[in-house]
């Protein structure tokens, strides 16, 4: 068997991560703007009901739900770099869908729920290949910090997604803005393809069964408390994150009356909340440990959606902003940390069947708290929704004090939990 090369340790003097780095925020800015985009499309010119518009949200995580362990299984098979390339085609290929139907009149909410599943499922190789590729280009030592700067200028395309997408959907309709989102797929398609970094055939199992590759990952996440605590409470946290997300236009828009642009504005919060605690994670976590960081940053991010949920019409678009970035700056701190422990301590030959467990349990979360956030929102408000769902999420921490988590100081050594 030959040797593995060595993986490259620094990171921005690293071109390779320069590219993969490059590709998460085009990728990103894309996906903001096509969610943004089929927000306005749902809320506005379909104007569909807050039940309808749940189970929209919902189409996109339940792709994931549905093929997430498989997925997990084909990354481990197969090298990374084809996977995210041909991932961002294909979301590129999916959106274009939607200006086209809507030139020719065609477009339904039918439409938008198989546009919305498909984006979900080609993301679930992109998102789970991504994710497995890093711990490739860098390691274990600049894992965090890798972490945080991808997370960053994920953040920082929340910011700018939402804010450019806002006067294009003025400008240019929603439909016709999502081009734009085509655009930046085949960017970030682009960087990865020019990575040079040479991955190794993966080794295949002498008698491969997707069934035991499944059951290993599985395994792996809930045969360590800590690994088993972070997946539960993030999965119900992600119930109310699920809710929230799926209100929050129908909330601005509807309830609140601000415009498109103003609720762009307030959803970019979202990217300076992001930026924030990418910048901040390192430290505070460096001086008070990546596990009581992690946990007090998610007993924060509740109040974070409370405020929003609090905010009204007019200048209340400047309350809700502030919510969103004190939520979204909390959930950042909160996955930076998490994510980088589970990266740390599980072996590359089973990062994507590790990381799609983790992503199809919290997922599931997502998927049900967007179909009960908008059958919540017809019952009563999308307000309503948004109130039960902070505390819900403020909630979520409290499991995690029993963990090994909560004494957790430096992110261990690679593949510490492997044996």
């Amino acid at each position: 068997m030959t040797e593995a090369p060595a993986k490259p340790v620094s990171m921005f003097r690293n071109a390779d991560y320069r590219r993969i780095f490059t590709s998460v925020g085009a990728s990103q800015i894309g996906l903001q703007v096509a969610y943004f985009s089929i927000s306005i499309i749902a809320v506005v010119v379909l104007d569909l009901s807050e039940s309808q518009i749940g189970v929209l949200y919902a189409m996109d995580q339940i792709a994931l739900v549905m093929f997430g362990l498989l997925v997990g299984v084909w990354v481990d098979r197969l090298r990374d770099k084809p996977i995210i390339v041909v991932s961002e085609i294909l979301r590129g290929v999916v959106m274009l869908s939607v200006p086209v139907a809507w030139a020719l009149d065609a477009l339904t909410a039918w439409h938008m729920f198989a546009a919305m599943f498909l984006l979900g499922l080609t993301s679930v190789f992109f998102d789970i290949g991504q994710a497995s590729y890093v711990p490739r280009l860098i390691d274990n030592r600049h894992l965090a910090s890798g972490n945080s700067r991808i997370q960053g200028i994920r953040s920082a395309s929340d910011t700018g997604g939402p804010l450019a997408a806002g006067p294009l959907v003025s400008l240019l309709t929603a439909p016709v803005a999502i081009v734009v989102a085509v655009v930046s797929f085949a960017v970030s398609a682009f960087s990865v393809a020019r990575i040079e970094y040479r991955e190794e055939e993966p080794e295949k199992p002498e008698k491969p069964h997707l069934g035991v590759e499944i059951v290993q990952g599985v395994k792996f996440i809930f045969g360590d408390k800590t690994l088993r605590g972070i997946v539960l409470v993030s999965a119900w946290c992600n119930l109310s994150i699920g809710a929230f997300q799926a209100m929050l236009m129908v909330f601005l828009i509807r309830e609140a009356g601000q415009s498109s642009e103003v609720a762009g504005f307030v959803l970019a919060g979202s990217g300076v909340g992001g930026v924030l605690g990418a910048m901040l994670v390192g430290r505070i976590s460096k001086k008070a440990g990546v596990g009581p960081t992690a946990i007090a940053a998610l007993a924060l991010s509740g109040p974070g959606m409370a405020i929003v949920a609090a905010s009204g019409p007019g200048w209340g678009a400047a309350v809700a902003f502030v919510g969103q970035v004190v939520f979204v700056a909390a959930i950042v701190v909160f996955n930076v940390n998490v994510i980088s422990y589970r990266q740390a301590v599980t072996p590359d030959d089973m990062q994507g069947r590790v990381g799609a467990t983790q992503r199809v349990i919290c997922w599931s979360g997502l998927a049900v708290g967007s179909i009960v956030g908008g059958f919540t929102g017809d019952l009563f408000s999308a307000r309503t929704a948004l109130l039960i769902a902070a505390a819900m999420l403020f909630a979520g921490f409290l499991p995690l004090l029993r963990t090994p988590l909560r004494k957790l100081r430096e992110i261990p050594e690679e593949g510490a939990l492997a044996s």
